[in-house]
């Protein structure tokens, strides 16, 4: 009875413990590896994710602040956005040229003055500008004539030899009358325009602009670019708001020579 009671016992615990499998074993570690790997994976990744987001919030003070610090520079005469990681700065033709013109009026430079100053201080950023006129094309006037000068009488010559007298000599034709001098309101009627159509305008005012904060506002030329779009980047159906400079910010790239 003692004895039949032992070997009941000892089958129990055989039945109890699993039976050895190497190859179920193995599953098990691969699985339990893969989950390892899944979990470090997203631990990286919740990393990445939040540096991530460190860096667009840093991103987005960085642009707040250069946005705030251009408005402060340029006042009413222009507009300050920030889309797509870019910084736009939009200036007023008005004030920066005469209306057909790319010399900068007196209060252009003053408002490049303060927006140079501002943009000297960002060393990280790209700075293009960009020309834009509305579609109103440009129309070339031929100068008039000019009226024909008067031309001095020629001198009278000297009596022949056997002439008598005075009264021997043929009478000179009289000199034509010089035309009367144009009237005051015709002088600027015909001016010749120095640009052929809006792609010339647009070119030279953002080459104009690039060439101030090079020279004035002492910007690095690496940094600059102009680009010239002409009548075919519309903002609004208002004319005089697409006649603008726009000074864009985007994020300097490093060039090297190669």
């Amino acid at each position: 009875m003692g004895r039949t009671l032992v070997l009941l016992l000892v089958v129990a615990a055989c039945r109890s413990k699993p039976p050895q499998n190497p190859k179920q074993d193995q599953q098990v570690a691969e699985l339990q590896k893969e989950l390892d790997d899944t979990k470090a994976q997203l631990v990286k990744a919740q990393g990445e994710a939040e540096d991530l987001r460190k860096s667009d919030a840093a991103k987005a003070d960085e642009a707040s602040a250069l946005e705030k610090k251009l408005a402060d520079a340029v006042g009413k005469a222009g507009e300050v956005t920030t889309a797509d990681g870019a910084v736009r700065l939009e200036l007023v033709d008005q004030i920066l040229f005469p209306v057909g013109e790319a010399d900068l009026t007196d209060k252009g430079k003053e408002v490049l003055a303060k927006v140079g100053a501002a943009l000297k201080e960002i060393d990280n950023k790209q700075i293009w500008v960009q020309g834009h006129t509305d579609d109103q094309p440009i129309i070339m006037r031929k100068p008039k004539p000019k009226p024909a000068e008067a031309k001095p009488a020629a001198p009278e010559p000297p009596p022949k030899k056997g002439a008598k007298n005075a009264k021997d000599k043929k009478p000179e034709p009289a000199a034509a009358p010089a035309p009367p001098p144009p009237a005051a309101e015709e002088k600027h009627v015909d001016a010749v325009l120095p640009f052929v159509t809006n792609w010339e305008l647009s070119a030279a005012r953002a080459l104009t602009v690039v060439h101030y904060l090079q020279d004035q506002a002492k910007i690095d030329p690496t940094r600059l670019a102009a680009v010239a779009f002409s009548q075919y980047r519309p903002v609004s159906k208002n004319r005089a708001k697409n006649r603008r400079i726009e000074i864009v910010l985007y994020p300097r790239a490093k060039i090297s020579p190669k």
